[in-house]
């Protein structure tokens, strides 16, 4: 099940140098999935985190990616949803190596780092 368009939308992809990326996403505050995750203080789930970059991912090299290996995946703060949640993913992608941190716009405070094989 594909997240876009329905849990989070892209504001724009900028490559940069040497296999980089930034890609700027907003969420959804008033996505169902919250309702269970959790309902009594919801929180961004990490699956769809690593979800969101998948599929970004997918957008940047024109078909859809998987992860053949995640070295690496620390979750460093959490989402809360609210409206007008935006977070900025970057991205570096060398051959089938990708190394990506995700921010929080509001606080530019860093929600993940992740170390993946596609």
């Amino acid at each position: 099940m594909r997240l876009e368009g329905n849990f989070y939308n892209i504001h724009s992809i900028t490559p940069s140098d040497n296999g980089c990326y930034v890609v700027r996403v907003e969420l959804a505050a008033e996505h169902p999935i919250y309702a269970g995750h959790f309902p009594e203080m919801a929180v961004v789930p990490g699956v769809c985190t690593l979800t969101i970059i998948r599929e970004c991912l997918a957008h940047i090299v024109g078909h859809a990616v998987t992860f053949t290996t995640i070295k690496e995946c620390k979750y460093v703060a959490v989402l809360l949803p609210h409206e007008g949640l935006t977070i900025t993913l970057d991205l570096k992608l060398n051959d089938t190596q990708l190394i990506a941190s995700v921010t929080r716009d509001e606080d530019s405070a860093t929600v993940l780092k992740l170390k993946a094989t596609i």
